[in-house]
C-alpha cells in the first residue's frame, strides 16, 4: 500500500514510518523540516511534501495517490501563548487530514490519538467504549474535540481505527518527549513515590499496532495500546534493578503534588511560558489517579503482545544517554553499553 504518515519526524510517526517501510509499504511523508527528514531517514525515505496539517493544499497534495494515512501529527504545548496555535493545528489538523482522507475514500485511516481524549477519574477502566473524556489545558482540549469529530466520521462508517497509547518510552526518540523527560527526572538520587501509578507502553509495539491495522480486514475500530502499569514504587525499583543503582524512595502525598501542579500553572501564567519540569495540575491529577486501559482488543484483533517493561525502559535509557540527554551517572550500569 501507499499511505501517507503526518507526523513522521516525531517519536511515534518516525518509528510507524520505519516499521510500514520494514513491512514492504510504500512512505510517504508530509513534513515542514527537511534537514530534520535527511537527519532522521537518510535516503530511505524519497517521497514526501514539504508542507503542514494545517495548510489545505499541502495535505490535499500529500494524500493525492495515497491507499491509506497515519495522521500523528500533533502540536503538544501546555503554555497558555501556544494555546490557540494548539488547538488550530491539532483540530484544524486533524480535519485536513482525516476529512481529506475520507474524502477522497482512502482504504484505511488510522488517527493516533491519546489517553488524554478518554481520561476521566471517576472511571473504573479505560477502553474501547469509553466516552471522549475532558481536559483543562489546550492540548487536553485539542485532543478530545479531535476524537469527537474523527468518532463522528466512524459513526457514518469511515474506515477509520483510533489508537489510544499510554505513556511512550523507547528508543531513537527525535526529540525529548515527556515520558522520557519524567523518566530522566525518576533516575535522581531520589525519586518521588506518589499514589496510583502509571502505564508505559513501547513505542515499536505501537509502530506494529499501526501496521497491522493495514493488514488485517478490520472494521472500523478503536484500540487502546497502554502497555504495562506500574506503581511509582515499582517504577523505583524497576530503574535501580536496571541500571544497578539504589534510587531512594520519598513518599509525597497526592494533595501535595496537586499542590505543587497549581503552583506550577500559576508560575506559567505569570512568566508567559512553561518551566522546564513534568509538573502542572492536570499532569498531576493524571500521576495520582491513574485510570487503568484496557489492552484486550489490541491484543485479540491485532495480536499485540507488548514486550516487557524492563527492555523498554533498558532501551530508552540507553536512547538518551546516547542523545545527551541523561547522563552515564544516572544510567549506571546502561551508561557504558
Amino acid at each position: 500500500m501507499h499511505i501517507l504518515v503526518t507526523g513522521g519526524t516525531g517519536f511515534i510517526g518516525y518509528h510507524t514510518a520505519r516499521a510500514l517501510l520494514a513491512a514492504g509499504h510504500r512512505v510517504r511523508l508530509l513534513v515542514r523540516d527537511k534537514d530534520k527528514l535527511r537527519r532522521l531517514y537518510g535516503s530511505n525515505i524519497t517521497d514526501y511534501v514539504l508542507g503542514d496539517v494545517t495548510d489545505a493544499a499541502s495535505v490535499d497534495k500529500a494524500l493525492a495517490g495515497c491507499d491509506g494515512v497515519v495522521h500523528s501529527a500533533a502540536l503538544v504545548s501546555i503554555d497558555r501563548k501556544d494555546a490557540d496555535r494548539v488547538l488550530a493545528t491539532n483540530v484544524g489538523g486533524t480535519e485536513r487530514v482525516i476529512g481529506g482522507a475520507v474524502k477522497r475514500g482512502l482504504n484505511t485511516i488510522v488517527h493516533v490519538s491519546s489517553v488524554t481524549a478518554l481520561y476521566n477519574p471517576r472511571a473504573a477502566y479505560l477502553n474501547e467504549y469509553s466516552p471522549p473524556g475532558s481536559a483543562a489545558n489546550a492540548y487536553g482540549r485539542s485532543k478530545v474535540a479531535c476524537e469527537e469529530y474523527v468518532r463522528g466520521l466512524q459513526s457514518t462508517g469511515a474506515p477509520i481505527h483510533i489508537t489510544y497509547p499510554a505513556s511512550v518510552i523507547g528508543p531513537d526518540d527525535p526529540g525529548f518527549t515527556d515520558p522520557h523527560q519524567g523518566l530522566k527526572a525518576y533516575l535522581a538520587a531520589a525519586a518521588p513515590v506518589l499514589p496510583s501509578g502509571n502505564q508505559w507502553v513501547d513505542v515499536r509495539d505501537v509502530a506494529l499496532a499501526h501496521c497491522r491495522l493495514f493488514e488485517r480486514a478490520l472494521p472500523p475500530g478503536r484500540y487502546p495500546l497502554g502497555g504495562h502499569f506500574l506503581t511509582w514504587s515499582q517504577l523505583v525499583e524497576t530503574l535501580s534493578d536496571i541500571t544497578g543503582r539504589r534510587i531512594r524512595k520519598i513518599p509525597v502525598p497526592g494533595g501535595v503534588m496537586l499542590g505543587a501542579g497549581r503552583l506550577v500553572d500559576w508560575l506559567n501564567r505569570l512568566r508567559g511560558k512553561s518551566l522546564d519540569i513534568p509538573v502542572t495540575h492536570e499532569a498531576m491529577v493524571y500521576a495520582t489517579n491513574w485510570v487503568r486501559m484496557d489492552n484486550s482488543k489490541g491484543t485479540a484483533e491485532l495480536g499485540i503482545e507488548y514486550r516487557p517493561v524492563e527492555e523498554s525502559l533498558t532501551d530508552a535509557i540507553r536512547s538518551l544517554v546516547a542523545d545527551g540527554h541523561i547522563d552515564r551517572q544516572q544510567a549506571g550500569l546502561l551508561g557504558d553499553a
